[in-house]
């Protein structure tokens, strides 16, 4: 009864660890989605991402963050419907360390790593409402 309550406490924990790396992920992906390639968007061109200062932007969000559970990132132009990669997404992974509560006193594995990526596309649009 008691590995079954321990395996419900650290699934539920596993699950917010997940919605935590998911949610720092989002975050940094929109911090480095704002690095734009300035020439190209002011000729006119569709917005697309300045590779090396969108990865700057979002690496120093996450490292702002100063949470030792952060355990490995990654920030790379994210891939178009095609299967190519493309300056119009920016996907960032974040992998965070879960420390389980119960199931150590069973024997199992006390951190558990948990990965969560995100993925932001630049859009851009010639609609002027006023």
């Amino acid at each position: 009864m008691l590995i079954v309550i321990g395996l419900t406490f650290d699934g539920i924990g596993r699950i917010r660890a997940y919605q935590r790396a998911a949610n720092i992920a989002a975050e940094a992906a929109r911090a480095g989605g704002q690095a734009i390639n300035v020439a190209d968007a002011i000729a006119g061109e569709p917005a697309a991402v300045d590779e090396a200062a969108a990865s700057t932007a979002a690496l120093a969000f996450i490292d702002n963050l100063d949470d030792p559970t952060i355990v490995d990132r990654d920030v790379s132009l994210g891939v178009d419907d095609d299967g190519n990669q493309s300056t119009q997404f920016l996907r960032v992974a974040v992998t965070i360390s879960y420390d389980a509560a119960m199931l150590d006193f069973f024997g199992f594995a006390d951190t558990f790593p948990v990965r969560a990526e995100a993925t932001v596309e630049l859009v851009t649009t010639t609609d002027a409402t006023s």
